[in-house]
């Protein structure tokens, strides 16, 4: 393992010794002193959880939890009713599994005891899942209903259902959880819903005879992007103020999967469909600046912590997550999964990076302009 990737390792098991000495001090001070009412709990904390990532397995229907220090997999968990998409609420410690084609399930999975603790009965072939930042709602496209169930992550049942476009599949929460942006594929739109109210409030259409397959959204939650194909393969950029499509970019390799840079410089754009290549835009220019190839195919995409490390699901007629330090696009090792890995999730969200100075930096489209924000 290279030497950054070994400090990279040695700091995650760092936080995580830390955290159990903090927690031995805790009991031993709470069995000592008097006892006192509970307080509510945090619903969101910027540490890096531990080193897990969850990878859907469409084939076999199973989920494999992820060591992701030690590479290994340490759990597999049968879903027998579906697992196409996987998203993650490290703070309430679920993971949400879409169940795709045939069923009517979205499956939740107790993180911390690597099991089901229930099923939720939502539209017909659920197909994306996505889940608030604070962890209290999860939202789930239900392709052939044309809706969007949203879940009550903490109670753990549906309480809406929206409607939105024809056959919507990719789904995405803006960092500050007031909007939701759904990618509906037959419609060729992006539906933005109201979080506050789960009502859509802006449709934006991305072109005649376009496809729409996945939705991801800019730190600082003034940009979607939105992978497209059916003929030309691209990237639309929606300014998500105005609801109105900003630019095109166009994605030679194919365009499916998507994940934004911490600091929003680059978006990462996984080609699907049996191909291997990720393609990356610096939004700085509003181009494709290079690719890098990912043996065996190149499915779903997910970001570690700082976006140092970057985490590939295969597809369909393979079985591995494959690691890619994205600062050299290098891939550096992959694990066995189950059949069909379509899906990858990690138990923390990339933050913006920080600097020196402690704000948050922003890269504009095309302008390569940074703007910062006090935290």
């Amino acid at each position: 393992m290279p030497a950054r990737d070994s400090q990279e390792a040695t700091r995650r098991r760092s936080v995580g010794r830390l955290r159990a000495a903090l927690a031995a001090v805790v009991v031993a001070a709470s069995a000592a002193a008097p006892v006192a009412p509970a307080a509510a709990a945090t619903p969101h904390d910027d540490t890096p959880a531990a080193d897990r990532a969850y990878v859907a397995n469409a084939t076999a229907r199973t989920v494999s939890f992820l060591d992701l220090d030690d590479r290994v997999v340490t759990h597999t968990v049968a879903v027998p009713s579906g697992s196409v998409d996987v998203a993650v609420s490290r703070q309430r410690h679920r993971a949400f599994v879409a169940g795709g084609s045939g069923s009517h399930t979205v499956t939740v999975l107790d993180t911390e005891r690597a099991r089901v603790v229930r099923t939720l009965r939502v539209g017909a072939r659920p197909e994306g899942v996505a889940v608030s930042r604070d962890g209290r709602r999860a939202y789930v496209t239900n392709a052939d209903s044309g809706t969007v169930s949203v879940i009550d992550a903490v109670r753990g049942r549906v309480v809406r259902t929206v409607r939105v476009g024809s056959f919507p599949k990719g789904v995405a929460v803006s960092p500050d959880g007031r909007r939701v942006y759904v990618a509906n594929l037959l419609s060729g739109s992006v539906s933005i819903i109201d979080a506050r109210r789960d009502r859509v409030v802006a449709t934006v259409s991305l072109g005649t005879r376009t496809a729409a397959y996945d939705v991801a959204v800019s730190p600082d939650g003034a940009l979607a992007y939105v992978s497209t194909g059916n003929g030309a393969d691209a990237v639309s950029v929606v300014d998500t103020r105005a609801a109105t499509v900003l630019d095109t970019v166009p994605v030679e390799a194919g365009a499916e999967s998507l994940a934004v840079a911490p600091d929003g410089a680059s978006v990462y754009v996984s080609s699907g469909f049996g191909n291997e290549e990720v393609s990356v835009i610096d939004t700085g220019v509003g181009v494709v600046a290079r690719s890098f190839r990912v043996p065996g195919g190149a499915e779903g995409l997910a970001l570690g912590y700082g976006g140092r490390q970057m985490y590939v699901a295969t597809g369909l007629g393979s079985r591995s997550t494959v690691y890619v330090d994205t600062e050299t696009d290098r891939v550096m090792g992959s694990t066995t999964v189950g059949t069909g890995p379509m899906s990858v999730a990690v138990e923390y969200e990339p933050e913006p990076v920080a600097s020196r100075a402690g704000t948050k930096r922003h890269v504009h489209w095309k302008t390569g302009r940074k703007e910062s924000e006090a935290r």
